[in-house]
């Protein structure tokens, strides 16, 4: 649940308001949601969520990190995050890119003409 709100919502964030939205907003909502399903107490019910939860291993692996790399994303913790974004949504993700490196990035990865890429800067 948490690696896909982050695949839905994280995008236009930047990183430290990406970690405070899973830190102080995501994650403490679903823990006061499956208190309610163990009956309000939490006794007896382990809740399923790793108390340190790597959402970019979550969504990817190394390999594929280690190939985006090679394909022109950067290695920075950002990109790399916008990287998952990008290949774990099923329609037009939004990401920021202050650098303008990610562009790059996604025309090479979607050039193909019957992907019909259009990038458009705001």
């Amino acid at each position: 649940l948490l690696a896909s709100a982050f695949v839905a919502y994280m995008g236009p964030f930047t990183k430290p308001f990406r970690v405070h939205l899973m830190e102080n907003v995501f994650r403490p909502f679903l823990e006061k949601e499956f208190r309610k399903i163990s009956n309000g107490t939490g006794e007896g019910y382990t809740f399923p969520l790793s108390q340190n939860m790597d959402v970019v291993a979550s969504l990817t692996t190394n390999a594929d990190v280690a190939q985006w790399n090679a394909d022109s994303l950067p290695a920075d913790v950002v990109s790399t995050e916008n990287g998952c974004i990008v290949c774990n949504s099923n329609r037009w993700p939004l990401i920021i890119d202050p650098q303008l490196q990610g562009i790059s990035w996604i025309k090479q990865k979607e050039s193909a003409p019957e992907r019909n890429l259009k990038i458009v800067r705001l």
